[in-house]
This record gives structure tokens, C-alpha cells and sequence, in this order.
């Protein structure tokens, strides 16, 4: 079992389904939209590298997409190298030739080539976890990740997603966008999560608040019970594109005055540097 298996019990996966809820792939009035190709596209997204292999049954109950169509597009994308099925409980998994569509992004990405030395000096300085996202739909996506305590149970590969809502990277995403998307993905988030909405939403302003007051905010056990982490916005200089990097660990290795005084300003100085060149 990978430490990433380790670190995120199956338990904790549930709340990315948030991200199919809320772009369903059903019938469109939309004649430019191929439902075929999106249906394939989410199939491949259910995917996430702490999921395992799944079945066709367990694929269409995560995509809400009837099985009999999740059993020609599992074939089909196995057939194209994307999929490969297991000779044990035939379930599913993703296969080498998927790196082929997310590896000239990540090439590609100046930011996290810019971004990189300076977050593998602060992870080895501080034996922490460092990590540069940007936003997939209701999450937060690690584009780049430097750890620097091979035993900590906060590392994370890149490519991991964690909820936008609960966590100090994706509140610190959320600091960085301009009101009227800010708003916009505040509607999302509303319908996404329902009843705690509300304190979510509080919970959300506060760490914007600290941003204002700080540069930086802090999440202490609450994406998950045995971490805090301290986060940064990154915003372009036109302001059309965000991303964030934040700072953190387990909490037996770091306390939360250590993210205040240390890591916190250490972080807010890095995203400074880097910001600039965001976007180009």
C-alpha cells in the first residue's frame, strides 16, 4: 500500500464526490456539447490516485452514469491504453498512457518550475509538507509538492485534490478572486454542501480576513484532524489568474505558533516573489 493509501483512508474520499454532484453529465440542450466525450472525460477523472482500482458498478455510482455506459467506456478506454483491468477482481485502474495528458501541462507550467527551489528549501528547512495548487472544479489540485520529513502523514502527491471549502489552500484560492467570482463560487459551494454551508461560509471569511491582516491563513485539524497548515493566494498581476501554496504538517511536529511566526511568513514572502511571474 502507497503512502498516499496510508495517509487518506478510503472513509475520507467521500466528500470529492461533492465534484460530480455538481457538474452531473446528463442531457444537455446544448448541440456544441458531446456527452459521450464528457462521460469518458469524468470516468477517467473518478479516478483519484487514493481511489484504487473500482469497478464498473463502483465507477457509476461515484459519476452518476448509468453502468451500462460505464461498461463500453471502461472498454473503450482500456482499449485506448488509459485503462487497464486487473486479471484478479477485474476492477479497473488507471494505466501509464494517462501521463500523457497531464505531463506537457505540468512541463508547461513556468509558475511551478519558477516556484519549486523555493519550496523544497522551505520543506527541508522546516521538515514540512509544501504544496503549489490551483483549482479543479470544487477542489484544490496539487500541481507541485516538496516534502521534507519522509515520515509525516500530511505527504501528498502531485495531482491530489482536497476539498476547496475546508482547507487553508483552497480558502487562501478562494482570498484571491475577485468578488464577483468569489461570490460566484460561493453559489457552488452553497449548493454543494447544503446545511453546512453556513458555517463553512464563516469559517471561509475569517480566513480571508487573516489574509488582510497577515498575508496568510491558518487551517488547525479541520481538513483533516491530525494536520494544520498555513496558506498563501498567488494572483497575477492582471488578476485573471489564481493559484495558492501553503505550508504544514502533522500536528505531533508542528505547533501552531511555529506556522504563525515561522512558516506563515516564510510562506507570504515566497508568494510575493513568485506572484509576479504568475500568468506568464
Amino acid at each position: 500500500m502507497s503512502q498516499l493509501h496510508e495517509a487518506l483512508p478510503r472513509a475520507a474520499l467521500k466528500p470529492l464526490v461533492l465534484d460530480f454532484e455538481s457538474h452531473g453529465v446528463g442531457e444537455r440542450d446544448d448541440r456544441k456539447f458531446i456527452t459521450a466525450l464528457a462521460r469518458g472525460l469524468e470516468v477517467l477523472r473518478a479516478f483519484q490516485s487514493q481511489t484504487g482500482r473500482m469497478s464498473n458498478k463502483e465507477i457509476s455510482e461515484l459519476t452518476n452514469i448509468p453502468k451500462p455506459s460505464i461498461t463500453r467506456l471502461t472498454y473503450t478506454l482500456s482499449e485506448m491504453g488509459y485503462l487497464q483491468q486487473s486479471n484478479i477482481d477485474g476492477k479497473y485502474e488507471l494505466s501509464a498512457g494517462i501521463l500523457s495528458l497531464g505531463y506537457p501541462l505540468l512541463s508547461g507550467l513556468a509558475i511551478r518550475h519558477l516556484a519549486h527551489d523555493q519550496m523544497a528549501e522551505l520543506a527541508n528547512s522546516g521538515g514540512c509538507s509544501v504544496a503549489l495548487g490551483a483549482r479543479d472544479r470544487l477542489s484544490i489540485v496539487y500541481v507541485d509538492e516538496c516534502c521534507g520529513n519522509s515520515s509525516t502523514t500530511l505527504r501528498l502527491d502531485i495531482g491530489a485534490r482536497i476539498e476547496i471549502a475546508r482547507s487553508a489552500i483552497g480558502r487562501a484560492w478562494l482570498a484571491g478572486l475577485s468578488e464577483e467570482l468569489r461570490q460566484d463560487m460561493y453559489k457552488q459551494l452553497d449548493i454543494a454542501y447544503h446545511t453546512e454551508w453556513p458555517e463553512l461560509r464563516s469559517r471561509i471569511e475569517d480566513a480571508e480576513s487573516q489574509i488582510k491582516e497577515r498575508g496568510f491563513c491558518l487551517v488547525d485539524q479541520e481538513w483533516r484532524k491530525d494536520t494544520r497548515t498555513v496558506s498563501v493566494p498567488l494572483v497575477s498581476n492582471d488578476g485573471k489568474t489564481v493559484m495558492a501554496l501553503s505550508c504544514g504538517g502533522p500536528t505531533f511536529s508542528i505547533s501552531v505558533a511555529s506556522l504563525e511566526e515561522e512558516f506563515g511568513p516564510r510562506l507570504r514572502h515566497i508568494g510575493e516573489k513568485i506572484s509576479r511571474f504568475l500568468g506568464k
